[in-house]
């Protein structure tokens, strides 16, 4: 099985969980981003609604976001167990105090795809699933660091990040956990975002 990588930022981002308040983050236009830099794209959820990304999914809310594809073999079935398991031990806290978001890395993956992935995998409610086309998600995803700085391992699918963002948005605090690691420690990492 392929080992997962982690761009440079991205490991050095983990652990790190840094305050940069003072400045108001503002929603992002209809093509644009946010004063954070996340790209307010529009992706399209389980329920096949479509949704701005920042102002719809992230803006003011404390969010933990997973970068998938519903049909792996490698990383991605471990890192959602993990989630799983978190969304187990936050208990009433998922769907108030932290959101979960998974977005697709296949662009032909369609909201039909992403319920079925929800419910195979006992994600419940607080959980948003997205997809998009392709560009979208991979400003997304270069704007949050989880993609690997070498272009030629970056474009191979098997070697996708188990690499969750952390991130509350209201505070400004952004950092990131591995998906790989225990739920206990995934959801420490997380109410210390709170």
């Amino acid at each position: 099985m392929p080992r997962a990588r982690f761009s440079a930022a991205a490991l050095a981002a983990v652990g790190f969980l840094a305050a940069c308040g003072g400045s108001e983050v503002t929603a992002g236009d209809a093509t644009g981003a946010n004063a954070r830099g996340i790209p307010n794209v529009a992706l399209t959820d389980q329920h096949g609604r479509v949704v701005r990304l920042y102002d719809e999914v992230i803006r003011g809310r404390c969010v933990v976001i997973q970068f998938m594809y519903t049909q792996c073999d490698g990383v991605c079935p471990a890192a959602t167990a993990a989630l799983v398991e978190a969304q187990t031990l936050l208990g009433d806290q998922l769907g108030k105090d932290v959101f979960f978001v998974s977005i697709s890395l296949d662009e032909e993956d369609t909201a039909a795809d992403l319920a079925a992935y929800a419910e195979s995998n006992g994600m419940g409610a607080g959980w948003t699933l997205l997809a998009g086309a392709k560009d979208d998600v991979e400003q997304v995803r270069r704007a949050l660091g989880a993609y690997d700085p070498d272009p030629e391992v970056d474009a191979v699918r098997s070697n996708h990040s188990a690499g969750l963002v952390l991130g509350n948005d209201p505070k400004d605090r952004w950092t990131m956990a591995s998906g790989l690691g225990s739920a206990s420690a995934l959801v420490r990492s997380i109410r210390r975002l709170l």
